[in-house]
């Protein structure tokens, strides 16, 4: 076991990191090198890293991105912060997850003593994924308090192997009119339009144009997107870019872009991050036409699965998709003091 608190450590990490994540499926962008580092770059002043590094014969095995405030109470979280990663966790080669839970725990929870022991509490875990259940169950034989809460849904649709075939099999009949009808109405008052990305428009000038769109989105978009966050998510783009993973999206009508998405591909699933339209574009509804083709695209791509990440807007729901449910775990050793929400 190695943990890793310098950014030069976690810097250096990064081929080993790439191997472990290569090694298994399905691959989470929020708990890639590229993602991590990022969120460290930009937000790391005044936290302390806490990266656990699980080795077996000079081959790592598992990694477990921790984090917590420098002076403040000893409770660790995952990296990639809790108000930009949808899905958190840690990653491990096949059949290791177990090993690396509970190594990480025992290291954390128990090597150190009950006193100066840290408090884990971890956000964001998906239903039923295998590295929550591998954390319950190294928590188990070590007497660790725990308590479990639901504190999100990441809405997700299966997709079919064509769009027409996912209209008819994940739409309900009014959801499918609705969108029809809105595809029809585009095509009647702007004609010509098309969806364009960051291949036609260049990365640096998609960025550009994203980020006014969002904006223009409403008062929570401002307020989400600070110049620190929207660092954060360019310097990210640019690396997941490079990975091939990079989707962003835009509706283009009367030489306008009007609509936007921002979303991830790899291992058969597109991730829609966040979007945003122009309101004085609202009566074309260019926003749901822009997801809804973001979901043509990756169909064309051969994933089966759009996950619509953390949130119940009503938009994901009139687009087919089903809630799973997000978890936070708090772990907090036998003699120490209880964890409040």
């Amino acid at each position: 076991m190695e943990e890793i608190t310098t950014a030069d450590g976690l810097r250096r990490l990064r081929p080993d990191w790439n191997e472990v994540e290569a090694a298994g499926e399905p691959v989470n962008p929020f708990l890639s090198w590229d993602w991590q580092w990022s969120w460290w770059e930009a937000f790391g002043v005044g936290l302390e890293l806490h990266c656990l590094v699980v080795s077996e014969s000079d081959q790592v095995v598992g990694i477990i991105p921790l984090q917590c405030a420098v002076g403040g109470p000893r409770t660790l979280g995952f990296g990639g912060g809790v108000d930009l990663s949808d899905h958190l966790g840690f990653l491990f080669r096949p059949g290791r997850a177990q090993e690396v839970a509970t190594t990480a725990l025992v290291h954390l929870l128990l090597e150190e003593g009950a006193a100066a022991a840290p408090a884990l509490d971890l956000h964001y875990l998906p239903d039923a994924s295998v590295a929550l259940e591998a954390l319950r169950r190294a928590a188990e034989p070590l007497e660790l308090r725990q308590e479990l809460t639901q504190e999100e849904v990441s809405p997700q649709v299966t997709l079919d192997s064509d769009f027409e075939g996912y209209l008819t099999g994940r739409l309900n009949k009014k959801d499918r009119h609705e969108l029809r009808r809105k595809l029809r109405r585009l095509d009647a008052e702007r004609p010509g339009w098309s969806l364009v990305t960051q291949a036609d428009l260049g990365l640096e000038e998609a960025l550009d144009a994203f980020f006014p769109i969002l904006r223009a989105s409403g008062p929570h978009k401002v307020e989400f997107l600070t110049p620190q966050v929207e660092a954060f998510i360019r310097s990210a783009c640019r690396r997941l870019e490079e990975r091939g993973w990079l989707r962003l999206q835009f509706i283009k009508a009367d030489g306008r872009l009007t609509a936007a998405t921002l979303g991830f591909t790899v291992s058969g699933t597109w991730h829609l991050y966040n979007s945003g339209y122009e309101p004085e574009a609202a009566a074309l509804s260019p926003g749901l036409i822009c997801v809804a083709e973001g979901i043509r695209v990756a169909i064309e791509e051969g994933s089966q699965t759009a996950d619509f990440l953390r949130g119940s807007e009503g938009y994901k729901y009139h687009l087919g998709a089903v809630d799973k449910p997000l978890w936070r775990l708090q772990l907090t050793p036998p003699n120490g003091p209880e964890e409040r929400p």
